[in-house]
């Protein structure tokens, strides 16, 4: 079963060189480096202290930045890498203007315009992730590139070695030079676009996948932004924590490499690890030895929270919506007011925070196992070239009405060739299938154009015959299977 919408854009999805995504890992880099050296109180620049900056101005341009990139992702997708060239291009003449003496107002127009152009340019990086880039590039963006920049984000926070703002200017307008170049070699012709769903195309969203995804986006976020607010309250925590999470993801990098282990099998352990160190910072208030220990086991959690744009890759391959990188932006946001409001009701009671946190990360392995199974499945399906009718069991019910021309185009992709549904007949095997992308029993009967009551006679017999008791073991029986092949 396939569509024509879906195999297009299959084959659209950029395979790029790891060269080429390290450079565009220098965004998180310049971002994260930026941050880090201008807005916190004690940076000096040229020995000016504090920097000449409104932090609540800051605040309210960082806001306004992200409903901008979200309103230009929905209503004007085909300009995002043009606003991407061109936004690295002034934020690079900015960064050059830092090696001028500059007069205060001039200075002070300079670090905002930074910050405008590296907070526009955050929703544009899952974008791309999710629109663009095939999932062994995304995958390899994510670990090993984002290694090396938060590598370097370690290094700037000027405790590892001492990085004079002279010299972090120059390796900032290095950064941007590197990602200038990755934009510059991303195509913007209409042949490399994806192309969304419309209600005439007739498909069927897996709501479990993607309310699943949503729920999931939303927890990993809440914990990106809970780990350095932690790590910012401890001395040397915030290094810690980013070379963890750099050897981390360059552990995640060879283990998919080498061994062929996908990063989200990581996960659970990374949470787990995120989980026990957020609970062993309540042992800290006795035994303050283990405050650093705490710190390396909530540094894994971290690595974790950098795969959150790949799970917008599954969703994008099985219903391509326009809204999935605007949401996982979305709930960025939400979840740092959130977190806000977390941190106000708990404000002078760290112990309580930290319970918390913890209680966070145990609802994030829940929420994800739940959903590992249908994530694994829907990456490694096939999508095939071409839209063909769906194949009907005769032995099992009368033929489904003719197909029509409009109706294939509400059919779905079919998976790998290697067959671990080898035991049922051709229409419980679809169903099958459509179980593990997350369907419901009632998108089914659609999707199939057969009754809802069929869909669950052939779900009773389906279950035997794989040695399975639940949807969700199903799912996880053929991902073992299929790794096995």
């Amino acid at each position: 079963m396939n569509h024509l919408l879906l195999s297009e854009n299959q084959k659209k999805r950029l395979e790029r060189p790891l060269w080429l995504l390290v450079c565009f890992a220098m965004f998180t880099f310049w971002q994260m480096g930026f941050i880090y050296y201008f807005l916190e109180p004690s940076s000096a620049m040229d020995g000016k202290i504090p920097i000449p900056i409104n932090i609540d101005y800051g605040t309210l341009l960082t806001a306004v930045c992200y409903i901008l990139s979200i309103l230009i992702m929905i209503f004007l997708p085909k300009i995002i890498v043009w606003t991407q060239r061109i936004a690295t291009g002034v934020a690079l003449v900015s960064a050059i203007g830092f090696f001028l003496p500059l007069p205060e107002d001039a200075l002070r127009f300079n670090i905002y315009l930074q910050i405008f152009c590296c907070c526009l340019m955050i929703g544009f990086e899952t974008f791309l992730i999710v629109n663009y880039f095939s999932e062994k590039s995304s995958i390899k963006y994510l670990t090993f590139g984002y290694g090396v920049s938060v590598f370097f984000i370690a290094l700037v926070q000027n405790e590892i070695v001492s990085i004079p703002f002279s010299t972090f200017r120059f390796t900032m307008v290095v950064a941007l030079v590197l990602l200038l170049s990755f934009f510059l070699r991303m195509p913007t012709g209409k042949e490399h676009q994806p192309g969304y769903v419309k209600k005439s195309d007739g498909l069927i969203a897996p709501k479990k996948l993607i309310w699943g995804v949503v729920l999931l986006a939303f927890i990993i976020a809440l914990m990106g932004v809970s780990v350095p607010a932690i790590a910012g309250k401890i001395e040397h925590g915030v290094s810690i924590i980013y070379l963890v999470t750099a050897l981390s993801c360059f552990a995640m990098y060879f283990l998919y490499k080498k061994a062929n282990i996908h990063p989200f099998r990581l996960m659970p352990l990374l949470i787990g690890l995120c989980g026990l160190g957020f609970l062993m910072m309540l042992v800290t208030v006795y035994i303050p030895a283990l405050t650093y220990v705490a710190c390396v086991l909530i540094g894994f959690g971290m690595a974790a929270c950098m795969l959150a744009p790949l799970y917008g890759v599954p969703i994008m391959k099985s219903y391509p919506s326009r809204y999935i990188a605007p949401a996982i932006i979305g709930l960025a946001i939400t979840a740092v007011l959130i977190h806000a409001v977390i941190a106000e009701m708990f404000l002078g009671v760290p112990t309580a925070l930290y319970v918390v946190y913890a209680v966070i990360m145990g609802v994030l392995v829940f929420v994800y196992m739940q959903l590992e199974p249908i994530l694994l499945f829907t990456l490694r399906r096939r999508i095939a070239d071409s839209t063909v009718s769906v194949a009907e069991d005769t032995k099992e019910e009368a033929p489904a009405p003719e197909v029509t021309a409009a109706d294939k185009m509400s059919e779905i992709p079919a998976v790998d060739t290697e067959d671990p549904f080898s035991v049922l007949t051709a229409r419980e095997k679809e169903v099958a299938e459509l179980i593990c992308l997350g369907y419901s029993n009632s998108d089914i009967a659609k999707i199939l154009f057969i009754t809802e009551h069929t869909v669950k006679d052939h779900t009773k017999k389906i279950y035997p015959k794989m040695g399975v008791h639940s949807r969700m073991e199903l799912a996880t029986l053929i991902n073992k299977q299929k790794e096995a092949n």
